[in-house]
């Protein structure tokens, strides 16, 4: 029968690597935690109709890049392409945000799916670590948001870290903006690429985001998000500016950037690092004040950003950065005979409890194979068990590092193994 693969554009994530996401994702819970962060776990799927008022009908994930089915009930079904959307509907559905004033602090890891051709770092299953603020509408929230973004890249050892920043102002700066971009690209229309001459009267500030070479030629000189923005956003973007310029963040104004969602109004931004070639975004967020109301809340403003893993990984390994490995010690039980191998059975389970990690091999192979598993399995010491030491009531303590042995009395052996740790 002929093999089955995993499907294009995923991977599987192998013991060789899969210690390396632990490690990412523990530093992400504990920044989070550090920066009074709580932790949701949203479905992988949700109703359609999430995304296409959440992120936008006119939004190329939308448009082109969900994975929709109908269930069996007759109902439309998207898995997750994103994570705000499904982290605000989980916060309107169980009253997060209910009361006036409230506030909650919310992060999230986990898989987002999106149909797209998949290339290094952009895969149609991939995982993100996101944040998201709702209910506070400082500019301090928006600082906040992107200090734990560059914190904890730093705590991972991400080097040449490029940080981004742009408004695209409230509601009606927003809509003056697009009237305007419109207004400069009507007449250059021949020029774009297919797409985003679909995208000027859908969603143009999407163009602004291509990277086809015809967009980039045709957007040279187009009138800056910044110039449409209402005292109101002028000033929110003035002090996010001068509240990172206080904690030291270096920053630049990309009067071009934009995000790929409907939702985002206001500050946005982007941290790009060496080694992902011309995809060299790490991850990035915004403001979203509309959101809440947009899915069924009560106005609220919002704010958050989301981090690719696999492009975080793939950064790390080009720059050469190698994350602290695990080193938990690793007990190898050795057994000589039937007897020796039921008492080492027995003893597998107590060193468990005692909170060892502890292996062996019950096949019955010879004392010689099992050394070689132990070395292949990398144990740091192996246990041996004969019927000589059954009868002294030891156990013989072998460290394989150094070759050094010792023989040990059975009732000591959880002490003596505490006092090599």
């Amino acid at each position: 029968m002929a093999r089955i693969s995993a499907p294009r554009g995923t991977q599987d994530i192998l013991p060789e690597e899969s210690w390396k996401w632990r490690v990412i994702e523990r530093i992400a819970h504990d920044v989070a935690a550090l920066y009074h962060f709580q932790e949701i776990r949203t479905p992988a799927f949700e109703h359609t109709e999430l995304f296409h008022r959440g992120v936008g009908e006119t939004t190329d994930i939308v448009h082109k890049e969900t994975y929709t089915f109908t269930d069996r009930g007759d109902r439309s079904i998207t898995l997750r392409p994103e994570g705000t959307a499904g982290v605000v509907r989980a916060a309107i559905e169980h009253g997060l945000i209910a009361q006036e004033g409230a506030r909650a602090k919310l992060y999230y890891i986990g898989p987002n799916f999106r149909y797209e051709r998949p290339a290094s770092g952009r895969l149609r299953q991939h995982h993100q670590f996101g944040v998201e603020m709702l209910g506070a509408a400082e500019p301090e929230a928006d600082a906040e948001c992107i200090l734990l973004q560059l914190d904890f890249y730093a705590r991972c050892g991400v080097k040449d870290l490029k940080l981004q920043i742009n408004s695209l102002g409230d509601a009606d700066s927003k809509a003056r903006y697009r009237d305007a971009l419109v207004g400069f690209l009507e007449p250059r229309k021949g020029e774009l690429s297919e797409d985003s001459q679909r995208r000027l009267a859908e969603n143009p500030l999407r163009i602004l985001d291509s990277k086809d070479p015809r967009d980039q030629a045709a957007i040279r000189g187009a009138p800056p998000a910044i110039d449409w923005l209402s005292e109101r956003s002028r000033r929110h973007f003035e002090r996010v500016q001068s509240l990172l310029s206080a904690a030291n963040v270096a920053f630049d104004v990309n009067p071009n950037l934009v995000r790929g969602f409907d939702y985002y109004t206001g500050v946005v931004w982007e941290v790009t690092a060496s080694g992902l070639g011309a995809q060299n975004a790490l991850g990035g967020g915004g403001r979203y004040d509309n959101l809440v109301e947009l899915l069924g809340g009560r106005p609220t403003p919002g704010v958050g950003f989301g981090s690719g893993l696999e492009r975080l990984l793939i950064a790390l390994d080009a720059q050469g950065v190698q994350l602290p490995a695990p080193r938990r010690p690793l007990l190898w039980l050795i057994a000589h005979g039937e007897a020796a191998r039921a008492a080492q059975w027995q003893r597998l389970r107590e060193l468990r409890a005692a909170g060892f990690a502890a292996d062996m091999d019950c096949s019955g192979r010879s004392i010689k194979a099992q050394f070689k598993i132990a070395d292949r399995e990398k144990a740091t010491c192996c246990l041996i068990v004969g019927d000589s030491e059954l009868a002294a009531g030891t156990v013989t303590v072998k460290t394989l590092a150094t070759g050094q042995q010792e023989s040990v009395p059975a009732a000591d052996l959880l002490a003596q193994l505490r006092s090599m740790q």
